[in-house]
């Protein structure tokens, strides 16, 4: 489960940094190579990766003391999943849907604050 939590940890970074790397190309403070349409490409292929890390943590049979746990993380998980999608939908060639975009953003946020909480119960029940 922490290995889970580690590699959930880097694809929000590598999102994360995809964000500040949209605000760069708009105010054009960018490498001249970067590009909306390379960034998508980018994107892209990050969220294969990252369905393929969903469906492993989907696979994953947990104890049954984790089981509580285990189905609020996998539904924290489908958020920040959708919430991904939605973030690279919004990244079109020629510059991006904001509205989308700050959705997605929101939805990743939320998704975040039900993993933390989901953390702190197993923590709770822990000590």
């Amino acid at each position: 489960m922490n290995r889970q939590i580690d590699r959930l940890a880097v694809y929000d970074l590598v999102f994360d940094q995809y964000t500040l790397t949209c605000h760069k190309l708009e105010i054009g403070n960018c490498l001249a190579t970067e590009s909306y349409e390379q960034l998508h490409d980018y994107f892209s292929r990050n969220m294969l990766r990252f369905n393929k890390f969903v469906q492993e943590c989907n696979d994953v049979i947990p104890p049954v003391e984790l089981e509580s746990f285990n189905n609020s993380f996998l539904a924290a998980l489908a958020l920040n999943q959708q919430a991904a999608m939605t973030m690279l939908i919004a990244i079109e060639a020629d510059g991006v849907n904001h509205r989308l975009y700050n959705r997605g953003v929101a939805e990743k946020k939320r998704a975040h604050q039900d993993i933390q909480v989901a953390i702190a119960q197993i923590l709770a029940t822990a000590m």
